[in-house]
């Protein structure tokens, strides 16, 4: 694809992960730029997925992202320092804890999902086919079991 210039760019020749991982990148980039941000890497994606799923514990969250519990204690340690999850056990598993979000949580959650859904938009994710977002979700599947096959 030529630029406005009409004259090829860095992403011609670029891999498709590379490009994958570029847009990856741009994201957290753009959001460490705005004020409502923490720490898009870990915190944030999990306050989001605790805020808009219900029910949820460490462990489902660590599926989820495909982190280890480890990191997962870790990051919602800090979520709830910062008193914006609770972590609550669960009464047919003492073992297990629930999360849910505090009212401050659901406060910046609501924040960053319009800051993602903003990023989306602008740089025109919300524009792709539910075909296209299949076929990636196909390939993010396949790749997680290329993983459970050794």
């Amino acid at each position: 694809m030529k630029n406005e210039k009409g004259n090829s760019d860095k992403f011609d020749s670029m891999p498709f992960f590379a490009l994958i991982h570029h847009i990856s990148k741009n994201r957290l980039r753009y959001t460490m730029k705005n004020p409502n941000h923490i720490d898009m890497v870990h915190e944030g994606r999990y306050l989001m997925e605790i805020h808009k799923k219900k029910n949820l514990s460490q462990d489902d969250l660590a599926g989820i992202f495909g982190q280890s519990k480890g990191t997962i204690a870790k990051a919602l340690r800090k979520l709830e320092d910062n008193d914006y999850v609770e972590r609550i056990i669960d009464e047919n598993n003492r073992r297990k804890y629930m999360l849910k979000t505090t009212k401050k949580g659901e406060k910046l959650a609501v924040l960053l999902i319009e800051d993602l859904n903003e990023w989306e938009r602008s740089v025109g994710i919300d524009e792709l086919d539910d075909n296209t977002k299949n076929q990636l979700k196909k390939i993010a599947r396949r790749s997680e079991e290329l993983l459970k096959e050794d």
